[in-house]
């Protein structure tokens, strides 16, 4: 970790969660520089999704996690942080499902200062998304996969975040549609100048869309280092044995 602010969005401090006897995380620390696209990479069980759930206060942990500077985010409420202009997309998507695409779509800006923007921000996601625009009408239950997956980002997006993070992204998603999602989070971090953290098993695509890169290994932080490095780094298909390393 560096010893300066300047430039750091988010830190994560010795963070460590528990669920009853069990040790999910164990002192984990990263860090995110505004602008960045960051990657956390490991095998089922390794901690990934935890971590997401513990920097957006789904779970209590032990440790730090800072935003904005030297601002702390223990103890504030998940909603409180997306006004802070943090969101989450979790993993599975989590929609609504007997509710339409648009009215999923508007909950994601039902924060009392977002809801005059509504209209801008929905021209916005459907200029990302143009099937959204096709789907508005239609039940979110009845979407493909990647369609679904279109919405939940969408949705993270109407809140206008500085700083998202996507849970399992391409999960369960055809090659073109992981391309077309994976061009959109260029997008949105290129042009609309908001930092990403995304986790996946993947690690050559992982890696490719990422600056840098951090390795779970059984809840403790294994690796760390830019994309470059990390693909150069034989210790990394050690940890990914059996898995995407190619």
């Amino acid at each position: 970790m560096t010893s300066t602010w300047e430039g750091r969005l988010l830190s994560v401090e010795n963070l460590t969660v528990r669920y009853g006897g069990y040790l999910a995380l164990s002192e984990v620390s990263l860090e995110v520089r505004e602008g960045e696209i960051v990657c956390v990479m490991g095998a089922n069980g390794s901690g990934k999704s935890t971590l997401l759930n513990a920097i957006s206060g789904l779970v209590e942990s032990e440790g730090e996690v800072r935003f904005e500077g030297r601002r702390s985010l223990q103890g504030v409420p998940t909603h409180e942080r997306l006004s802070l202009g943090l969101a989450h997309v979790l993993e599975r998507r989590r929609l609504f499902p007997y509710m339409t695409v648009l009215e999923n779509l508007l909950l994601g800006a039902y924060l009392p200062p977002l809801r005059s923007e509504r209209a801008r921000a929905l021209e916005r996601v459907e200029a990302l998304f143009p099937v959204l625009r096709e789907r508005r009408h239609q039940l979110a239950h009845s979407l493909s996969g990647g369609e679904q997956q279109q919405v939940a980002i969408a949705r993270a997006l109407m809140g206008r975040p500085r700083f998202l993070m996507l849970d399992e992204p391409f999960l369960g998603l055809s090659p073109r549609m992981v391309l077309e999602i994976s061009e959109v989070i260029r997008t949105i971090n290129r042009d609309g100048g908001v930092t990403v953290l995304f986790n996946e098993q993947s690690v050559q695509h992982s890696l490719g869309l990422s600056d840098r890169g951090y390795i779970l290994e059984s809840g403790r932080l294994a690796l760390s280092g830019t994309s470059g490095e990390l693909l150069a780094d034989p210790r990394l298909h050690r940890i990914y044995m059996g898995l995407d390393a190619a």
